[in-house]
């Protein structure tokens, strides 16, 4: 049995066996083996964040979960195995049948109503839309009173990433405004990732979102899916605010709206 069985075996199922002494003392042996046997950053990487974030702004209340992520990466070392971390990600997405955005948005609408006891009140009145990027695939689901986005990870495993009352209307955003709706980070067997999803203007037609890293010497594009006024992407990311994500608004008419700090836009959104 490899490294990677061994810490698979011992980490599932997490909530009944991370207490117990066999996990505590794989978890030793790890901690103590030399320095070849692990990458470097393994350490800075297995650090324990929140499992349950939760921020506030004076019309909204956002929650923002990755369910047993403080268990799991207590005794998962990722980036092991044959598997490369979100090997099959791609900066450009590509749309889900319509057949997997219906069930993917009905898991996602139930998770919600388990985790915070929103049921959904008119189902008709639901708008969804999903992307897949390589095996992976997000879902955010919007109605009146409440959205949400979920994750479906490589395995089929589904995970509701975040959830926001109250969000504001069309009108409100104008022709160029926008709305960040989700902004979490999620941890995964592979690592960590940000998701990110949000309502725009009438005129927007594209979202483009640019991460630089925390030295400033290295960025990347990631092409958001638009549809019907909504937007939504996400992209491996490593634990912590280490990145800055800025949005570049492509108009119908050609133009820009440029340097928008995701940050920013999640504390408020832009209106116009």
């Amino acid at each position: 049995m490899n490294i990677d069985e061994v810490l698979r075996a011992a980490a599932e199922p997490v909530p009944a066996r991370v207490a117990q002494p066999p996990a505590q003392a794989l978890l030793d042996r790890i901690v103590a083996a030399p320095p070849q046997h692990a990458p470097a950053d393994t350490a800075a990487r297995r650090a324990a964040r929140p499992a349950t974030r939760i921020l506030t702004r004076p019309r909204a209340v956002f929650a923002a979960l990755a369910a047993a992520a403080a268990a799991v990466a207590a005794l998962t070392v990722p980036h092991l195995g044959d598997r490369a971390a979100y090997a099959s990600w791609t900066p450009q997405p590509s749309p889900l049948a319509a057949a997997d955005l219906d069930g993917l948005a009905d898991r996602c609408v139930a998770q919600v109503n388990t985790e915070y006891g929103y049921p959904e009140a008119d189902p008709a009145g639901r708008v969804v839309h999903g992307e897949k990027r390589g095996d992976y695939a997000s879902v955010s689901v919007v109605t009146p009173a409440w959205t949400a986005l979920c994750f479906r990870d490589h395995d089929g495993a589904m995970r509701d990433a975040s959830f926001m009352a109250d969000p504001v209307t069309a009108a409100a955003l104008g022709a160029t405004g926008v709305e960040m709706q989700s902004w979490p980070q999620l941890r995964t067997q592979e690592g960590d990732c940000r998701l990110i999803a949000g309502h725009v203007g009438s005129q927007v037609v594209g979202v483009d979102i640019t991460v630089r890293a925390a030295a400033g010497d290295h960025s990347r594009t990631v092409h958001a899916t638009v549809e019907d006024g909504y937007f939504l992407a996400w992209y491996p990311e490593p634990a912590g605010d280490t990145d800055t994500t800025t949005l570049t608004l492509r108009l119908a008419g050609g133009g820009t709206v440029a340097d928008l700090s995701a940050r920013d836009l999640y504390e408020a959104p832009r209106t116009n």
